[in-house]
């Protein structure tokens, strides 16, 4: 009874093993393919130039008084992470900065 017991042990503690080890892993490789995305403003507080990685892209504006709520962006490398810096020279407001990482084509990132 003792080395029944032992051995459906040992059983479910193979099985549960087998189980948790199978998978199917998609590896798909990050960083090598580009595309195109957009960045929004949903604040007012947020306007001025917009600079990704110190390229001018124009004029982005929550409000919509300045420039667009929302400007393209691109080609870009997805899965990589991107400086954004929205400087404000016309009402000297100061600046609002953040890091991005656009992970899939035609990703809209919205600046809080």
């Amino acid at each position: 009874m003792k080395s029944l017991t032992t051995i459906l042990l040992v059983s479910a503690v193979l099985v549960t093993m087998v189980i948790a080890g199978c998978g199917i892993v998609i590896d798909v490789p990050v960083g090598t393919t580009t595309g195109y995305i957009r960045i929004c403003s949903r604040s007012n507080s947020i306007y001025g130039t917009l600079y990704v990685e110190g390229v001018n892209y124009g004029k982005i504006d929550g409000a919509s008084v300045i420039g667009s709520m929302c400007l393209g962006i691109g080609p870009i490398t997805l899965g990589r992470t991107y400086f954004v810096d929205v400087v404000d020279y016309d009402f000297g407001t100061g600046d609002y900065s953040t890091y991005i990482t656009p992970r899939f084509d035609d990703q809209t990132i919205y600046l809080p």
